[in-house]
C-alpha cells in the first residue's frame, strides 16, 4: 500500500428510490420482529412513479399481529413520509398504489422456533474493519460520503417544503494514508429541487452541509465542491427513476475498495444467515483490529444450508491471509441473531422501523451489537 491512495465512495439521500425500498422493507421486518422475535421475513420492494410493489414471504405467529394486511399499507406510506415525500414532493404517500399480491403471509407456530438456529440458505459474508476510530473503523471515503449525505438531509428536513427535495446523491474522492487519515479532495452533490429553486441557494445548501459534516474532523481545507453537474434535477425520487431493495450493495457495505460477499440486508430478518452473518463478520473484523492483528482486516464467513455455524472462516490482515486468531470465535447464527434481536427489541426496534439502518447503514452504528468500541 502506498503512502497516499486515491479512494472514492458514494451515498444517496433517504428520498432516493432505492433507499425508499430498503427503508419500507425494513419497516416491515422490524414490525414483524417486534411482534414475533422468531418471525421470518424475506421480502423485496420496488417502486416507480406512484406505485409500490412488495413481494416475498412473511412467516410468523399471526396471533401477535392479526391485522397485518391493513398495517402493511400504512407502514409503507410512513416510509415515504419519513423520507420527505408529501406536500410539494411527489409521490404523495396518501395517493400511493400499493400492490401486495405477490406477498405471501403464513402462520408459523412454536415448532418454527426450533429451526431458526439453522441456516436456511447458502451465502458468503464479508466483514471489514480498519484501525481508524475517527471514521468508525470504516474506509474514510465511505464515512465522509455518508456524513455529508446526513448533513444534506438534515438541512432539507429543516425546511421540508422549501425548494430542495428529498432525493440526492453524493460522491467523494480523496486520499487515505497509512495511518488512516482521510483527506477529501473533491465532492460532487446532486440535489433534487423545485422549478423555482435559486441556484445560488442550492450551492449555499451544499456548501453549508460540507461545513456541517467536515468542520472539526481533520478535513482542512474543505474539498472542491460541484453541485448538480448534470443541470436541473426537477424529477426526483420514484417520479424520475425506479427503485428496488438491495440495489446499493457496495454503498451499504464498505465502498468499492472492499469485497462485499453476499446479498442485500434490508428486507431480511435477523435470523437470515446473509444478514446476521454479514454483521457477525464485521464484529469479528473489529475484534481482530482492536487486538492488534492488523491495521486493516477482512473476515469471510461461508454458510451452507442447514448449518448453525459457518462452514469456513477466513481472515486477512493487511492483505495477507492469517490463521484464525484464538480470541476470535464466531458464535452460532442463533446466538448472534438473539443478541441482535434482544438489543433491537430493547430499543423497540426503532433503528429498523424508522429506516435508520436502511438509510444510513448498519456499519459504524454506535451501540450496535456488531459494533465494538475500545474501553
Amino acid at each position: 500500500m502506498t503512502e497516499a491512495n486515491t479512494m472514492v465512495a458514494e451515498w444517496v439521500l433517504p428520498g432516493h428510490p432505492d433507499k425508499l425500498c430498503d427503508a419500507l422493507a425494513d419497516r416491515i421486518v422490524g414490525e414483524v420482529m417486534r411482534a414475533d422475535p422468531y418471525g421470518q421475513c424475506g421480502i423485496e420492494a420496488a417502486c416507480a412513479f406512484d406505485h409500490v410493489f412488495v413481494t416475498g414471504l412473511i412467516g410468523f405467529d399471526r396471533d401477535t399481529l392479526p391485522d397485518i394486511e391493513q398495517r402493511l399499507v400504512e407502514w409503507i406510506r410512513d416510509a415515504y413520509r419519513s423520507a420527505g415525500y408529501g406536500g410539494r414532493w411527489d409521490p404523495l404517500p396518501e395517493a400511493l398504489h400499493i400492490d401486495l399480491r405477490a406477498l405471501r403471509i403464513e402462520q408459523r407456530g412454536s415448532e418454527w422456533q426450533e429451526l431458526r438456529h439453522l441456516s436456511d440458505d447458502q451465502c458468503i459474508c464479508v466483514g471489514y474493519a480498519q484501525d481508524t476510530p475517527q471514521t468508525d473503523y470504516l474506509p474514510g471515503a465511505l464515512w465522509t460520503a455518508r456524513r455529508i449525505a446526513q448533513a444534506l438531509h438534515a438541512r432539507q428536513q429543516a425546511e421540508p417544503q422549501g425548494t430542495i427535495g428529498p432525493d440526492g446523491k453524493v460522491i467523494v474522492r480523496g486520499t487515505e494514508r497509512e495511518d488512516g487519515r482521510f483527506q477529501a479532495h473533491s465532492v460532487s452533490v446532486s440535489l433534487h429541487h423545485a422549478e423555482d429553486a435559486d441556484w445560488l441557494a442550492l450551492r449555499r445548501h451544499a456548501q453549508g452541509a460540507l461545513h456541517d459534516a467536515l468542520d472539526g474532523h481533520g478535513t482542512a481545507p474543505l474539498p472542491d465542491l460541484t453541485v448538480n453537474a448534470a443541470g436541473m434535477f426537477l424529477c426526483g425520487g420514484p417520479t424520475g427513476d425506479n427503485g428496488t431493495t438491495g440495489k446499493k450493495l457496495v454503498m451499504d457495505a464498505y465502498g468499492p475498495g472492499v469485497p462485499i460477499g453476499g446479498g442485500a440486508w434490508s428486507g431480511k430478518d435477523f435470523h437470515k444467515p446473509d444478514r446476521v452473518g454479514g454483521l457477525l463478520a464485521r464484529r469479528l473484523a473489529l475484534q481482530c483490529v482492536q487486538a492488534g492483528i492488523g491495521r486493516r482486516v477482512r473476515v469471510q464467513l461461508e454458510y451452507r444450508p442447514n448449518s448453525a455455524l459457518p462452514e469456513s472462516v477466513g481472515v486477512w490482515a493487511d492483505g495477507v491471509p492469517v490463521p484464525l486468531p484464538p480470541l476470535v470465535r464466531p458464535v452460532a447464527t442463533r446466538d448472534a441473531a438473539r443478541s441482535m434481536a434482544a438489543e433491537l427489541h430493547g430499543k423497540d426496534f426503532l433503528a429498523l422501523t424508522s429506516g435508520k439502518l436502511a438509510r444510513w447503514g448498519h456499519l459504524g452504528s454506535a451501540g450496535s451489537w456488531w459494533e465494538l468500541r475500545r474501553g
